[in-house]
């Protein structure tokens, strides 16, 4: 299995995948107007998704990345941090990426910084954020960032943007097998690898941004 590139670069504390920022922008708003912090019910309805887990780990984000404080008590305090200017590398940050069960993709790109190494001029190039463990073993972290140079296939080994049928998607090695199914792999020992009928590719791993603390 080949080992994907990885870059020390450190991504600011101001870098969110969009659905982050519509959240943050939410909990500004709501708070404004009312005075204290909506639901977890409120941010998962307004960021359109069923789950009030999935508004919670969103808060987490904000709050890790140094954009929310949440006291002992439950009161919620936003953070103004000034967004950096980006530069000539700027590319689109288009979402949380699962590297665990899948997610549901994200479409509405935003932008981020990466090192201009990463890009050779050849394809498009995006970026997603980790949410999971799953590519631990291939150091993948839950947070990361990873580059991604957009295609349609795969060679077996390549560590890849994976869309299912049901329309979510997912982060894992690829490998096409002789019966013309495809697995995805983790690189996680407790996880087991799935096999699929079909699988439509959206892009190849080339880099991974890691946030430094």
């Amino acid at each position: 299995m080949s080992k994907s590139p990885q870059s020390s670069a450190q991504i600011t504390s101001s870098t969110l995948a969009p659905v982050q920022r519509q959240t943050l922008e939410f909990l500004r708003n709501f708070i404004a107007e009312h005075g204290f912090a909506p639901t977890l019910k409120d941010i998962a309805r307004h960021i359109g998704v069923k789950s009030v887990s999935t508004a919670h780990f969103h808060l987490e984000r904000l709050t890790d990345k140094g954009f929310i404080r949440r006291g002992a008590d439950g009161l919620l305090e936003i953070i103004d941090i000034t967004t950096p200017e980006l530069g000539p590398t700027a590319v689109p940050l288009v979402g949380v990426i699962a590297a665990g069960m899948p997610i549901e993709a994200i479409e509405n790109p935003t932008t981020i910084d990466i090192p201009s190494s990463m890009i050779d001029g050849r394809g498009e190039v995006y970026c997603l954020e980790v949410s999971g463990n799953s590519m631990i073993d291939e150091h993948i972290c839950d947070g990361d960032v990873v580059v991604i140079k957009k295609q349609e296939t795969a060679d077996n080994g390549q560590i890849v943007v994976a869309l299912l049928e049901d329309e979510t998607a997912t982060l894992k090695t690829y490998r096409r097998l002789k019966n013309g199914k495809v697995m995805l792999i983790p690189a996680n020992s407790s996880m087991k690898p799935m096999t699929l009928d079909e699988v439509t590719v959206q892009g190849r791993l080339i880099g991974v941004i890691r946030e430094m603390h």
